[in-house]
C-alpha cells in the first residue's frame, strides 16, 4: 500500500495551576526573519533541529514508499502487525528467509515480523529515496513530531522546484497574490507561543510552575525556514531537487506521469506537515517552498505556520502539585462563582479560564443550571467547568490494578488510572453531538474498549462520514477508510493516534485550542503535549523504526479505555 487515510470521525478555592493557554504569557517579539524579504539573512539563532529517529546499527530494512507493511509471517496475506513509514529504517536479520510471492525476499525485522523487499522496501541504506526521506522520520521526543501549517489559499503541490513560467501556469492570479504577500507577510505568517514553548522535563512532561515561553528558543523567534521544518532560513535545496530536477520518483499517493510538474492541489484549511524548506532565487519569484512528509513542495506564501496549543493537563498523585480529585478546570471565559440561597444564585467572584477549582463532589440544582459546590462554600455552574471526578463504578481493569483510561463526555475530561489511583488528568474534545447516537450523529461511541492500534502520525480526512458508516468501507484492523476523493480537506500527519473502536481514536488535534468543549466528529481530541503523554503511557509502543503497530495477541494487548456519559 502506498499510504493510508484515517477517518477523523472525529477533525475561589483559588488554586490557579498550570492551565496554559495560547498567549497566556507575554510573547517574545517576532524575529525580523518572520517577515522574510527576498534577501532575508539567516536567523542569528534558532531552535534545536528536529531530532529524527536515528538509523539503527547493522543491516536494515527501509521504507521507500508511503508505507511498508510488517507481516506476522513471510507470506502474502499474513496478519499485519505494523508498518514502516517512508524513510524509516528498522533493524533486520542478515539474510532473506524466503521469496514466495516476494522476488526481493522476505526479511525478518526486530522485534518481530517480516517485510517484503521490492517496490515498498529496500535493504540498501544508501537508496536515494531513503537518503531523501531521512527527515521524514518523526521527532518522537516532541509533542509536534513535525512542523505544521494550514493552507490559506488553494495551492499546487509541486514535485520539483518550479520556474516562474511553471508557477504562473499552475497558480491563478499569482501576480496579485505575491503583491499582497510581500506587503503583509510579516503579519500573515506570524505565530504565537505553542506546544514547543512549554518547558518540559526529561520525560517530556510539562514542568509545573514554569512560564510558557521559558525555553531556549521560543517559536516566536524562529525564522520562516525553521517554522517549516528546516534548520535555518538559508537551508540549501536538497540534493534530490538540485538543478530544478527531481532525482527520485514521486512517492506521494497521488500518482502522475514522470514529466508532471505537480501532483494534486491542497485546498484551503488543509493541514500539512513539513520536514524542511528552501528559498528560491529570482527564477522562482524568490519564494520559499516547504517540503511535505511525502516529498512534495508547497509554496509557503499560501501556508500559515502553526505551533499547536500549549494547553496540557496535570500529573496526579503523591508528590505532585496537582490537587486530589475532585477538582475542575474552568473551560470558558466570563465564569463567576455564586452564593446559592433562597432559590437564587448571587454572583461572587470572577474566575479565569483554565484555572483549577477545588470541588467537594456535591452537585446541586440551582435556579437555572446545576452547580458544583466548591470547597470554599461557593458554587460554580456545572456547564462552565470540566470536572475531574472518580467514575461512578470501577471497571474490571481498575479492580485488577491495571492501567486504564476514563473519558467523561459530560465533563469533557480524560483521566489515566492505575487501578483506582489517578495519575494524570486533562480536558479533551469529544464528538460535538455529545451523547447522541454515534451511528447517526457526530458523537463519540460509549462503552469499554481496548486500544487496537497506535500510530505515531496518521493522515485524516476532515469529514468522511460517521462512526456508523457501512462495514465494507472500513478496514477492521484500525478503521482506515477505503473510499477516496471524499471530504473537504486533509489533516496530514495527525500526531499520536490510538484507535480503540472502528474509526474512533484518541489523537492530538493541532488545529484547535478549545479543549474542554465538544467539537470533534467522534474522535477524542487531545492537546499536543497531552496526546504525546497518553501515547507514551499506554501499552504497546511502536518498536524502533516502526510508525504504527496493531495490538493484540502478537504485539501485546492494548490499554483499556472506558468512554462514559
Amino acid at each position: 500500500m502506498a499510504g493510508v487515510r484515517f477517518s477523523i470521525l472525529c477533525a475561589l478555592a483559588s488554586l490557579a495551576l498550570v492551565g496554559c493557554k495560547r498567549g497566556a504569557s507575554t510573547p517574545a517579539p517576532a524575529a525580523s526573519a518572520s517577515a522574510e524579504p527576498a534577501d532575508a539573512p539567516p536567523a542569528a539563532s534558532g531552535p534545536k533541529p528536529r531530532e529524527v529517529e536515528p538509523a539503527p546499527d547493522g543491516p536494515i530494512v527501509g521504507a521507500i514508499t508511503g508505507q511498508a507493511n510488517v507481516l506476522l509471517e513471510p507470506r502474502e496475506g499474513a496478519r499485519r502487525v505494523g508498518y514502516l513509514r517512508l524513510g524509516a529504517m528498522a533493524p533486520r536479520d542478515g539474510d532473506a528467509v524466503g521469496r514466495s510471492g516476494c522476488p526481493g525476499g522476505w526479511y525478518r525485522i526486530k522485534p518481530r515480523g517480516f517485510v517484503c523487499v521490492g517496490p515498498e522496501a529496500t535493504i540498501d541504506p544508501e537508496h536515494p529515496v531513503l537518503r531523501a526521506a531521512r527527515r521524514v522520520r518523526p521527532d518522537r521526543k516532541s509533542a509536534m513530531p513535525y512542523r505544521y501549517g494550514f493552507v490559506r489559499a488553494v495551492l499546487p503541490l509541486y514535485l520539483r522546484p518550479p520556474s516562474r513560467v511553471q508557477q504562473e501556469r499552475s497558480e491563478m492570479s499569482l501576480k496579485s497574490h505575491l503583491e499582497r504577500w510581500r506587503a503583509q507577510q510579516a503579519e500573515l505568517n506570524k505565530v504565537v507561543l505553542g506546544a514547543d514553548d512549554v518547558p518540559v522535563d526529561a520525560r517530556g512532561a510539562p514542568i509545573v510552575g514554569k512560564a510558557l515561553g521559558d525555553v531556549p528558543h521560543p517559536t516566536t523567534t524562529w525564522g520562516q525556514g525553521q517554522l517549516f521544518g528546516g534548520d535555518s532560513d538559508d537551508d540549501p535545496v536538497p540534493f534530490w531537487l538540485e538543478g530544478g530536477k527531481r532525482a527520485i520518483p514521486n512517492v506521494a499517493d497521488f500518482k502522475v506521469t514522470g514529466t508532471s510538474v505537480f501532483a494534486d492541489r491542497a485546498r484551503r484549511h488543509t493541514g500539512l506537515a513539513f520536514i524542511g524548506s528552501f528559498h528560491m532565487g529570482e527564477d522562482g519569484f524568490s519564494r520559499r517552498f516547504g517540503i511535505t512528509t511525502d516529498l512534495r513542495l508547497a509554496p509557503t506564501s499560501k501556508v500559515k505556520p502553526d505551533t499547536g496549543s500549549p494547553w496540557h493537563g496535570l500529573e496526579l498523585g503523591e508528590g505532585k502539585t496537582a490537587p486530589p480529585l475532585p477538582f475542575a478546570w474552568v473551560r470558558v471565559t466570563g465564569v463567576k462563582t455564586y452564593k446559592l440561597s433562597d432559590g437564587k444564585a448571587r454572583e461572587r467572584a470572577p474566575v479565569e479560564k483554565r484555572s483549577v477549582l477545588l470541588l467537594t463532589g456535591k452537585k446541586v440544582a440551582g435556579p437555572d443550571d446545576h452547580y458544583w459546590e466548591l470547597k470554599n462554600g461557593q458554587y460554580v455552574r456545572a456547564s462552565q467547568v470540566a470536572a475531574v471526578m472518580p467514575p461512578p463504578e470501577w471497571p474490571g481493569a481498575a479492580k485488577k490494578g491495571e492501567k486504564w483510561i476514563d473519558v467523561s463526555i459530560e465533563n469533557q475530561t480524560l483521566t489515566l488510572y492505575v487501578g483506582q489511583s489517578p495519575v494524570f488528568a486533562t480536558m479533551v474534545s469529544t464528538g460535538r453531538d455529545k451523547l447522541g447516537d454515534p451511528k447517526t450523529t457526530h458523537s463519540t461511541v460509549r462503552g469499554a474498549f481496548r486500544i487496537q492500534s497506535k500510530h505515531v502520525t496518521a493522515t485524516m480526512d476532515s469529514n468522511e462520514g460517521l462512526g456508523g458508516q457501512k462495514a465494507k468501507d472500513q478496514d477492521p484492523a484500525y478503521g482506515v477508510t477505503k473510499r477516496r476523493g471524499e471530504g473537504q480537506f486533509w489533516l496530514r500527519d495527525v500526531p499520536y493516534v490510538q484507535y480503540f473502536e472502528k474509526g474512533y481514536a484518541l489523537h492530538v488535534a493541532y488545529w484547535h485550542d478549545v479543549f474542554g468543549l465538544a467539537r470533534s466528529h467522534g474522535c477524542i481530541n487531545l492537546a499536543p503535549l497531552d496526546g504525546k503523554y497518553v501515547f507514551e503511557w499506554t501499552d504497546g509502543q511502536p518498536p524502533p523504526g516502526w510508525h504504527g503497530v496493531m495490538l493484540g495477541a502478537e504485539m501485546g494487548q492494548g490499554t483499556t479505555i472506558v468512554v462514559r456519559e
